[in-house]
Order: C-alpha cells, then structure tokens, then sequence
C-alpha cells in the first residue's frame, strides 16, 4: 500500500511539473510572440500547423467567424486550421475551465469571452489561460485595453417600436414610471453576465452621481429616499419592475419589438439588427438617435481573447489576435467592422459611412461602461448588489 502510494504521489508531481513546464513554455512564446512582425509570426504559425496543430477557438460573438475566415484567406497557408465554435456566455467558462489541460481532442487554444471578472478569476489567476497583446499596437490601443485584451465592443441600445411614433423618452427615469409595465423587454440579467454588469455599473459613485442629477431634471426636486440607499438603487428597483422578459435573447427581442406592439421597447444588442425581416426594419427607432437622452441611453461591453494555457500553437494564437486588432482584420469584407454595434479598441479605425451607426467616440458620454475594475473591486458588496437585483427578477 505503501508503494502504490509513493508511485501515485511520484506520478502526480511528474504530472504537476509537466503541466508547469506547458504553461511555461506558453508564456515564454506569447511573450516572445507580442516582440514579433506578423510575417514572423506567420512562420511560427506554419510550422506549428506542420506539427499537426490546428487553432481551435470558442467566441461568444458569431461574427469571429467570419474574422478567422478572412484570416485563413490573409494567411493561406493556415487554411482550414482555424476552427470557431459559437459558445454561450452562461456556460463559457463551465466548459473552459473544464476542458483545459483536460487532453480532450479539439479543446480550445483560444477563445474571446465576455465578462471580464469572470476572466480574470476563472482563468487568468489560475493560470488556466495567458493575456496576450503586440507590443506594435501599444500606442493605438489604450491601456486600459490592453490587459485583459480587448478585441472588440459591442454595445447594446434603447430601441422602440415607433409605428404609432415616438414614444417622447428623453430621461431614463422615465422608464420606471407605470406606463412602461411589462413594455420594456430585456434579457435576463441573471442569466447574462453583461446586462448584469451594466446594473451592477449603475451602483458606481460615477453613475450614481448621474442617476442622481437625472432625477433632479426629470422629478424637479432633489433625490431621497428612506428605502433605498442612493438614486442608482432606485432606478434598478424601477426598471426591473417594469420589465418583461418574455424573450430569451437578444436576436428574439430584436425581432419580437419589430413586429410586435407599437410603443414597445427593447434594450439589446445594437448588432442584432441585422436579425430583423427587412418589412420590420422601418418599425424601429434607436433612442438615442432621436433624442440625446438624459444619462444613458445602453451600455456597452468588452470582448476579451485569451490563450489557453495547454495550446500546442500559440504563435498561431497570438497572429490571429494581431489579425483581430488590425484594420485588416476588423475592418475588412463581412468584418464586425461592417456591422452596426461593434467597435475596434485600436484608435485609428473608425466605423464606415453609410452605416446607420457612429463612432466609438460617440457612444462614449451616452453608454454606460463595463469597468472591470470597478466590478472586480468590490468585494463581498457584489453579493449583496446580486441579491438586491435577483430579489427584483424573480418577483
């Protein structure tokens, strides 16, 4: 007995020291890699496919499809070597954290994911996956942006079914008043991690500031308040009250406001357009584009790449990201770029002309803003801003 359980403890650290020295080398080649050209990071990807590696990747954004499509015609030699699989925000990191290091055949060596808490507790603190980010795009990517990597934005929008014409919301305080009951249509914040973090964000001193300011304007009279505990608190409560979650998803809400009731509103994503019967398009109006409402208008949220830790081609991983922040690779043919709603974190691309949508820029003082900082930080008080918002979705 003795022996069998020195061998096994033996065999363990054997196994600890290679999945080490995995994760090592990993680091080493996405460290080397980030110092690279592109055409230097070509020839690593070729001869890690020559070994047999392919790049498998899962994205929460089905456009990385049509990206790593784009990216295997710039870089032929690599054609048929990237894989993407569609995954769902609410089992992305279930399935990494499960898959990685497993050996499991065609587990991923990438993936963009939402949800940057989750990244960095999941994955990034355990080393269960690296960031990685070109030095050659320091100077056009913000910091900020740069750890965790920020691929891309996505923002999601008020819009309205305008067939009886406007419904005159000028002020987010609005929406929590009785009229609007059962007729705003939002996705499940419990059920997804970005409309979570957009209620959550509300609870910042920033935002309180401005939810408080909003209340003065609209009511006439300075916010109080014995019941709740600052103006953002209030809004939640109201807003949720009102809300109705007969869809199940973003595409859903798009759709069901286009040809549903006139005066309905739904806040989704701005991307999910595309999704809407050409006949229904004319029904919606984007608030914000009538109206330069009073606080905020959506919410906007980052996607984020990171390489797993056991990949067998992470010069492959780090080319493709290069290709991801490029204006090659998101502002080429049927590219996020060409989508209303998606936006590049690298500064010198702006969004075509034609396109019913505006710059990044824009969005910037009319959104409210995923901070991963401010949501990692604070602690035991996310649980009770959780109870406080899931108390109100299952009433």
């Amino acid at each position: 007995m003795k022996r069998f359980l020195a061998l096994m403890l033996s065999l363990l650290m054997v196994c600890s020291m290679v999945l080490a020295a995995s994760a090592e080398s990993v680091q080493d080649a996405l460290e080397a890699a980030s110092k690279m050209t592109d055409e230097e990071l070509y020839a690593k990807a070729k001869e890690e496919i020559a070994k047999g590696a392919q790049l498998n990747f899962y994205s929460t954004t089905s456009f990385a499809e049509k990206a790593a499509a784009n990216f295997m015609k710039a870089y032929p030699e690599l054609d048929g070597k990237v894989i993407y699989a569609e995954i769902d925000d609410g089992e992305t990191y279930t399935k990494l954290t499960n898959q990685i290091g497993s050996g499991v055949k065609d587990s991923p060596d990438m993936a963009l994911v939402q949800n940057g808490p989750d990244l960095k507790v999941n994955l990034l603190e355990d080393e269960l996956s690296f960031n990685y980010f070109p030095e050659s795009l320091m100077d056009v990517v913000p910091e900020k942006y740069q750890e965790p990597t920020v691929v891309t934005f996505i923002n999601s929008l008020m819009i309205y079914n305008n067939k009886e014409g406007s419904v005159g919301v000028t002020n987010v305080w609005q929406l929590v008043e009785e009229p609007w009951k059962g007729r705003v249509f939002f996705k499940d914040p419990t059920n997804e991690t970005v409309n979570l973090n957009f209620l959550i964000m509300l609870t910042s001193p920033e935002w309180t500031e401005k939810l408080t300011k909003a209340y003065e304007a609209y009511y006439g009279k300075a916010w109080e308040s014995k019941e709740f505990a600052s103006a953002s608190y209030q809004w939640i409560d109201g807003f949720l009250k009102n809300v109705n979650y007969t869809f199940t998803s973003a595409s859903k809400i798009a759709t069901g406001i286009a040809s549903g009731a006139a005066g309905n509103m739904g806040v989704f994503v701005f991307s999910k357009l595309r999704k809407v019967a050409d006949e229904d398009r004319p029904n919606l109006t984007v608030l914000q584009f009538e109206n330069d409402v009073d606080c905020f208008s959506g919410f906007m949220y980052n996607i984020y790449a990171t390489v797993c830790s056991d990949t067998d081609c992470p010069y492959t991983c780090a080319l493709f990201i290069n290709w991801l922040l490029s204006e090659g690779g998101f502002a080429g043919e049927k590219s996020w770029n060409s989508s209303q709603g998606y936006y590049s974190p690298n500064t010198t691309i702006e969004k075509p002309e034609g396109l019913e949508d505006e710059s990044y820029m824009y969005w910037a003082d009319k959104l409210v803003f995923e901070d991963l900082d401010y949501i990692d930080g604070l602690g035991a008080a996310y649980a009770d801003i959780y109870r406080f918002i899931n108390v109100r979705v299952s009433k």
